[in-house]
């Protein structure tokens, strides 16, 4: 796979909002989530983002790059990652949740498992076998006491 050529998570997040709001608009589907339940999904969507936020200050404050499948110069297992192995992903899982419990209809909850499952598949398998061949057994204790999601 051409690395340069890759669809970055964030561009992804953009595209499954953008098709979930189309979907609730279009097929909805069912309304699962009624009013003022909808609410919820802005504490989510905030939570989300917040943990966004402080995974990309600890990358930063570490000196280590951002963006998948680079190569990581440093191991970072505190705050958010001593919970969960990818906070950066799990929050972008949390907004874009967010986003369809405001929106309330069946449809684009369908969308945030397609999200989870490009995040599972397409990146944190493959940046796992990465941290473990850069890493070692550093990352092997780090995987075995911090699970990957919650």
């Amino acid at each position: 796979m051409n690395r340069s050529r890759l669809v970055l998570p964030p561009i992804i997040a953009i595209v499954m909002i953008v098709t979930m709001i189309m979907l609730h608009i279009v097929a909805p589907l069912a309304i699962v989530v009624p009013a003022p339940y909808t609410y919820a999904g802005a504490l989510l969507l905030a939570t989300g983002a917040a943990m966004i936020v402080w995974s990309r200050r600890a990358f930063q404050a570490a000196g280590t790059p951002i963006k998948p499948f680079t190569e990581s110069t440093a191991l970072i297992h505190h705050g958010l990652y001593r919970r969960s192995r990818n906070p950066m992903y799990l929050g972008a899982i949390l907004l874009i949740a967010g986003v369809a419990i405001l929106l309330g209809s069946l449809a684009p909850l369908l969308v945030v498992v397609v999200f989870f499952a490009i995040l599972q598949e397409g990146f944190v398998r493959r940046e796992e076998r990465r941290l473990d061949a850069i890493f070692g057994d550093r990352y092997r204790a780090y995987r075995r006491s911090v699970r990957r999601w919650l």
